[in-house]
């Protein structure tokens, strides 16, 4: 990231110092988690934000608040082992169930509605999200091969198919596009800009920042560097510089900006959703469809969010920049118009557009750890598609593992080390 002379010589007097045991970079779930976490040890710390609360990918989701990974559990035993992939889905319940101790169960916006990983019928037509036969059936079978796999393994879990006595009777189901549901029966989905401010407003200033500071959380500060001071540490932005024996990254899909060594550790990839008026269209639960390519539910306020379709896209969804692209939109209208069961000739009821960048790791995991053997700079990130799912659980082993000393789970070295830019 990166500040202007002119921006750093506006002041006439030289930026404030402060001080304060850790620096957290990054104001999003991962970031006000950490800070929730430090505050539990009592640790005095501040954060930097480069723009405002959230502003980043905490607050441009869909809000699900969903047990799991980006793929589905018979996928993750492939993929990381059975043992890894069981502890990976009790983290994420356990991040869930963090949240709902700090309250989220409380706010007006939160909604305990199972997700449904669903498998679609095969169609004919040249719409992107629209499987084809081969596809129907690999993705129906990993669904079965997952719901298997996981009450082998204790975690709570259902199954629904069309005409089945507990098949919801919502606009999803009517519209004769679902095969098949794996259920979470234990999710939840709430307004995550809400949920971001709830969680802010536990944060209180440090005694040992006595009136120094008004909040924990200094917003527009940009940092443009990370310094050794000794046997201290300097965090510079163009208005403070944080003095501080630790510093934690939680800047997520932005990493390599701070850090350049990340570039190729933490990748940027745009997300993009719509939302659509109710319209008397209702949905019962958080859906999850083609392996996660599509997600849509509907919030607290009728809304119906939709996301999704950037993997068809995949060369052009990718970077920081902030906003929609044609290709993408059409294709949610026209899996909003399938799933909801409006015509094509029907005018659909769409009352926002937006995006968001997501930070995906090389293997899907999240990644925590310090920079490099021994240094006082960690990071947290890395959640590809995931930050509700997992970014309180993982920010609260951040820094448990940092101030204990001991190796994290989803340690950054299991990567190998951040090569530097060249």
């Amino acid at each position: 990231m990166t500040v202007s002379h002119w921006r750093r010589s506006a002041h006439p007097h030289p930026p404030t110092t402060l001080e304060a045991s850790v620096c957290v970079i990054g104001a999003g779930i991962c970031g006000v988690s950490a800070a929730l976490a430090l505050q539990k040890r009592n640790e005095s710390f501040i954060i930097l934000e480069r723009h405002a609360l959230a502003s980043g990918a905490s607050s441009r989701n869909a809000g699900f608040l969903m047990r799991g990974a980006a793929c589905h559990y018979a996928e993750a035993i492939d993929l990381y082992g059975r043992q890894s992939a069981r502890d990976l889905w009790r983290f994420t319940e356990a991040n869930l169930e963090g949240l709902r101790r700090e309250g989220c169960e409380s706010l007006a916006s939160y909604r305990r509605v199972p997700s449904m990983l669903l498998a679609l019928n095969a169609g004919e037509s040249n719409e992107a999200w629209e499987p084809d036969a081969a596809y129907a059936q690999a993705n129906r079978a990993g669904l079965e091969r997952s719901l298997s796999l996981m009450q082998e393994d204790g975690l709570e879990v259902g199954w629904l198919a069309p005409g089945g006595a507990e098949a919801p009777s919502d606009s999803a189901w009517k519209s004769g596009r679902i095969a098949c549901a794996l259920v979470n029966p234990g999710d939840g989905s709430v307004n995550s800009y809400e949920l971001m401010k709830l969680l802010a407003g536990k944060l209180r200033v440090h005694p040992a920042l006595g009136a120094k500071v008004s909040s924990p959380i200094l917003e527009n500060q940009e940092v443009f560097a990370i310094e050794p001071d000794g046997n201290k540490t300097l965090v510079r932005s163009a208005d403070c510089t944080i003095r501080c024996e630790r510093v934690l990254v939680a800047t997520n899909a932005y990493a390599s900006l701070l850090l350049p060594q990340f570039e190729n550790l933490v990748k940027p990839r745009r997300g993009q959703m719509l939302g659509l008026a109710a319209n008397g269209r209702t949905l019962a639960a958080s859906y999850y469809a083609n392996d996660g390519s599509e997600y849509f539910r509907q919030a607290a306020d009728g809304t119906i969010v939709i996301g999704g379709c950037r993997t068809y896209f995949a060369d052009q969804e990718v970077g920081f920049e902030d906003r929609t692209t044609l290709p993408v939109q059409n294709s949610l209208e026209s899996f909003a118009r399938a799933m909801l069961g409006y015509r094509k000739d029907e005018t659909l009821p769409i009352t926002s557009r937006w995006a968001g960048t997501m930070g995906f790791s090389p293997d899907g995991l999240p990644l925590i750890g310090p920079i490099a053997p021994a240094s006082p700079i960690w990071f947290c990130g890395g959640f590809t598609g995931h930050g509700m799912s997992m970014g309180y659980k993982a920010a609260h082993e951040a820094v448990d593992a940092m101030l204990d000393n001991r190796e994290p789970l989803f340690a950054l070295s299991r990567i190998g080390a951040a090569r530097p830019h060249r």
